[in-house]
């Protein structure tokens, strides 16, 4: 997962400073203050300070054993304390995108996986009938779903165990992984004078430029532009700050490109489940003041006819007057993230369901049916 390292980037001639932070960046003076107290200057600053996982707040999450999982340096610590404790009990707080990857990880490991969360039902967003499919398919993988649930607080246990202390009861276990989201680091923006837009983010224009000219951010510390809803957005992913990056670094080097924004596409394997969205849910289109409706199918990854077909849902969401595109859901057991790669294309090339009802999609019997799941579920919300 290391892309480069500090003297492959010397190659190209830039400065990798490892175990060096920074103080405060002083636009004023064009510098950057090391905690060393030695000063760098700068023509052009790019800020990429990232994120910083949540804390839950309670007694004791500094505990040893209580874990975050936010960069590789996360990942090794964890697989060496499972190693070298003999781990065989996982509480994981939370139930978004990372801790339903980590309980994958976890059973994969031969560890007792209990899941801990506020509401009764996971990744709710996509709703509900979709969050009743995913705990199922936690539940059919051994992994003890404890919704409704609020954490209160940690204590050491004997042996070196933890106690996890929750509104439902004690558990004990031999490590805690807490994911409970991310915030922007934005403090030294701040400090520095770099505006922070609704989100709580750094605000930026479609150049990455912040509010000072000559300082740019990308990645999980600054905010985005929704297509959809045209509003700004928090999205701490990956592919955003991959693009983000590097429109930054070409405008600094003196192109002339813009990022457009997103429309909200993401994915994950929740065991045999692949789950996707792109653009709004209909809850969320409404909130944004548009008059949606949606529509969801049961379909199939591959011609009915053909070995291997399983099965998959999708729903579409669309502005009720127009038909415009507005967003799309999907679950299944393969097939669903190349449908929805192909909404958020038709989301961000303005596509109303006519589009979408008789599009020229590729046809053979090993990938979908003669009437794709996406011809299909158009042509009813149509209706």
């Amino acid at each position: 997962m290391i892309a480069r390292t500090p003297e492959a980037f010397a190659k190209s001639g830039i400065d990798v400073r490892l175990h060096t932070r920074a103080a405060a960046i002083r636009p004023e003076q064009g510098s950057v203050e090391l905690d060393s107290g030695d000063k760098l200057p700068f023509n052009y600053l790019v800020v990429a300070t990232g994120a910083t996982p949540r804390r839950p707040s309670v007694v004791g999450e500094d505990l040893e054993g209580i874990f975050f999982l936010r960069n590789v340096t996360d990942a090794v610590r964890i697989k060496r304390f499972i190693e070298e404790r003999n781990a065989k009990r996982a509480v994981v707080v939370g139930a978004g995108l990372v801790a339903l990857e980590m309980c994958e990880a976890f059973r994969a490991l031969g560890l007792e996986t209990t899941v801990v969360y506020r509401r009764d039902l996971p990744m709710l967003r996509l709703g509900e009938d979709f969050a009743e499919q995913i705990l199922q398919e936690l539940e059919a993988n051994g992994v003890k779903f404890m919704g409704d649930t609020t954490l209160e607080g940690f204590e050491q246990a004997s042996g070196g165990n933890i106690s996890v202390q929750t509104s439902n009861g004690r558990l004990e276990t031999d490590l805690v992984l807490l994911a409970i989201g991310v915030v922007p680091a934005v403090k030294l923006a701040t400090e520095a004078g770099l505006a922070l837009g609704p989100t709580g983010a750094i605000a930026v224009n479609d150049r990455l430029q912040t509010n000072i000219p000559t300082v740019y951010a990308a990645g999980d510390c600054c905010e985005c532009y929704h297509r959809i809803s045209r509003r700004p957005v928090y999205a701490p992913l990956g592919d955003v700050a991959n693009k983000q990056g590097r429109i930054a670094g070409a405008n600094i080097g003196g192109q002339s490109l813009t990022f457009d924004g997103v429309v909200g596409s993401i994915c994950f394997k929740v065991f045999d489940l692949e789950v996707a969205s792109t653009g709004l849910t209909e809850e969320e289109a409404k909130e944004a003041g548009l008059k949606a409706a949606s529509f969801t199918i049961q379909g199939a990854s591959r011609a009915h006819s053909y070995p291997g077909s399983r099965e998959l849902q999708l729903r579409l969401v669309a502005e009720s007057e127009s038909g415009l595109l507005l967003g799309a859901q999907g679950l299944g057991g393969d097939g669903v993230v190349s449908r929805i790669n192909a909404l958020a294309v038709a989301l961000t090339g303005g596509l109303t369901l006519e589009d979408l009802a008789y599009l020229d999609l590729a046809y053979a019997p090993p990938f979908s049916g003669a009437w794709d799941p996406i011809h299909i579920a158009a042509q009813q919300l149509l209706k």
